[in-house]
């Protein structure tokens, strides 16, 4: 398997609805035997839209290659009624310089204001993580954004649940801090109650490392992709409902974490650590979120002067947060039709309105 980052510039059709527009000449751009794992608009020009994509690229004999040959943007399914209860999603996407939910957890406050406001609200863990807080409201549903995007196409239902299994695994870059990790899954069962003792040391780094695109986004790529697969599949067969990650992220420079705090750029881990948990989310379809280990050993130096990046002094694995919105979140239910949805289920038929910063959208 590999991961890549490229740059597409499609002719969309004219009188098609904006996904037919995008997902038909996209899908004449992918080769064989690769899947976006992610990919967003970042330019529409003289009728030309310029579309940036993580790929991971794997050989027809892959273990994995069934998982990935089904692409969800080219099969979107259109909502078929309103169904109660009703809910909202909102999306905060990662690594674009966001002002509220670029830094740490900071869109929280907005998160309970609008879930305040309907039964229930969907979003990722981008916008409520916080090192070693999450507070987000009870009705707050927290899925992972590949799956996500997966139930916003109509391809998957979400079950709620009164708790979850957590099993984690742990870069062996970051060995040296093992037992920061090790006491965060403690703490969260001996106070919280999370059934979070599962974890296991990889074999081999998975090397994470960052990159830029060519828009100023933050991307990245893994250098060993299967050794996720390898420990998220283990977890799971020792009984886990969801799967925590924590790596050592590469790359990332004193002056980039500055200026981050400056809010002059996008989180510089914030790409790369998305590509990791849609790997996961694509082959197993459980709920899944990942926090970074120290990779900022003389680089990320305390400051007080953005109240929104705060929360990224006050832990070392940054992990319970992802431990406590895992704990609750959603098991991911495969549909095949968005028709006689289960009475327990929830599915795009539930949501009313997606929300996302205006200028996300091309200011739409």
């Amino acid at each position: 398997m590999k991961i890549e980052n490229a740059l597409y510039r499609l002719r969309p059709k004219r009188d098609a609805s904006w996904l037919e527009a995008i997902a038909e000449p996209f899908a004449s751009w992918l080769e064989s035997d690769s899947y976006p794992l992610r990919f967003s608009i970042v330019d529409v020009n003289n009728g030309e839209i310029v579309i940036e994509s993580t790929i991971i690229r794997f050989a027809p004999y892959n273990k994995y290659a069934e998982n990935l040959s089904m692409i969800e943007i080219l099969d979107p399914r259109k909502k078929s009624y309103q169904s109660q209860p009703f809910g909202v999603v909102q999306i905060i996407p990662t690594g674009i310089r966001c002002e509220f939910g670029g830094f740490a957890g900071d869109a929280c406050p907005v998160t309970n204001l609008l879930a305040s406001t309907v039964d229930f609200l969907v979003t990722h863990p981008n916008a409520v993580n916080a090192s070693e807080l999450n507070e987000m409201a009870d009705n707050v549903l927290y899925v992972e954004g590949k799956s996500l995007d997966d139930f916003l196409l109509g391809h998957l239902g979400l079950l709620r649940v009164q708790n979850n299994r957590i099993g984690t695994f742990v870069d062996p870059t970051g060995i040296a801090y093992v037992d920061f990790v090790v006491n965060t899954l403690n703490a969260a069962k001996a106070v919280k109650g999370i059934d979070c003792d599962l974890y296991t040391i990889l074999r081999k780094e998975l090397g994470v490392q960052i990159e830029w695109a060519e828009s100023g986004c933050a991307v990245g790529t893994v250098l060993r992709p299967e050794a996720i697969l390898e420990a998220a599949e283990f977890l799971i067969s020792r009984g886990v409902h969801s799967v925590g990650g924590v790596s050592v992220i590469h790359g990332v420079t004193k002056e980039m974490f500055s200026r981050h705090l400056s809010g002059e750029i996008p989180n510089p881990s914030g790409g790369v650590e998305a590509i990791i948990t849609h790997l996961i989310s694509k082959i197993f379809r459980i709920p899944t979120a990942h926090s970074p280990l120290p990779y900022y050993q003389n680089i990320k130096e305390k400051d007080t002067r953005n109240p929104r990046a705060s929360a990224e002094f006050i832990s070392t694995p940054h992990y319970y947060s992802v431990l406590k919105g895992l704990a609750k979140a959603p098991r991911l239910v495969s549909l095949a039709t968005l028709e006689n949805i289960p009475a327990q289920l929830i599915s795009i038929n539930n949501i009313g309105a997606i929300i996302t910063p205006a200028s996300c959208l091309g200011g739409v």
